[in-house]
């Protein structure tokens, strides 16, 4: 199109050009935003994707170090058990030592009648 032309198109025809142009421009705009949106949504899916990838892989190692300390309580609260057990003997073998001694040294047989 010849500018020369455009004083003879008045004020319409400029009106025209100038809404083609800025719907021209919007629509180019248009096209890059849906073009940007489709890769912001593609990027998007697969950061989910690894996301939800790696947070069952921390539950899973969560689980395992869940399993394993259960596992270690079971066997000290196991242990804690027989050492109180075994506490219990030794007191009552101490005991019955005191009283054995404390009845030599009154003079008394042991055990003492009941």
């Amino acid at each position: 199109m010849d500018l020369t032309m455009l004083p003879s198109l008045g004020v319409a025809g400029a009106l025209v050009l100038v809404v083609a142009h800025l719907l021209s421009a919007n629509h180019r705009l248009m096209t890059a935003n849906r073009a940007d949106r489709a890769e912001y949504l593609s990027a998007l899916a697969a950061r989910e994707t690894a996301h939800a990838a790696e947070l069952a892989s921390v539950r899973t190692a969560h689980a395992a170090e869940l399993a394993a300390l259960r596992s270690r309580l079971t066997k000290l609260e196991r242990r804690l058990g027989d050492l109180e057990t075994e506490l219990d003997a030794e007191r009552d073998r101490r005991r019955a030592a005191e009283d054995a001694a404390a009845a030599a040294r009154r003079g008394e047989p042991y055990p003492p009648p009941a």
